[in-house]
């Protein structure tokens, strides 16, 4: 992984851990009932720390004012989109689209380092002929030492 990936994702780590220290409840629930910590923080990059979701989790959440507007209507409406549009923390989107985009990249080299070296073998079989002096044909491409996704 890139050192820019690498250091935006231990950022987003700690800011998730600080996350949690600050509800317990959350941290609580996940141990009672077995769920995976990358599902939780999955959760927190996509929705945010102030979203419902964290309802599932026990999160105790302070009633705020617009709390009683939402459950009087629950049908569509531009006064409640918009209000949906003016909570979103721009900044915190794109440190969260950097963070997936540095791990995407991390993840594109490693495929690309599998790639360069399937490459170099094929180019140093290539000459045509094994160790014992006959022509080879698909030997290297079903030998499972030879692809690294042979299972």
């Amino acid at each position: 992984m890139c050192p820019l990936a690498e250091e935006r994702t231990n950022a987003a780590i700690k800011k998730f851990k600080s996350f949690l220290r600050s509800h317990p409840e959350i941290v609580e629930y996940v141990h009672e009932n077995g769920i995976k910590w990358s599902n939780v923080f999955d959760d927190w990059v996509i929705f945010g720390e102030k979203n419902d979701v964290w309802e599932k989790y026990g999160m105790n959440r302070e009633e705020t004012e617009e709390a009683p507007e939402k459950k009087k209507s629950s049908s569509f409406s531009l006064n409640k989109m918009l209000k949906v549009v003016d909570t979103i923390d721009t900044k915190q989107w794109q440190e969260r689209l950097d963070t997936i985009s540095g791990a995407l990249t991390g993840i594109q080299s490693f495929i690309g380092q599998f790639q360069q070296t399937n490459e170099q073998e094929k180019q140093n079989n290539g000459s045509g002929q094994d160790s014992a002096g006959q022509t080879s044909t698909q030997s290297s491409e079903n030998s499972p030492g030879q692809n690294p996704f042979f299972f």
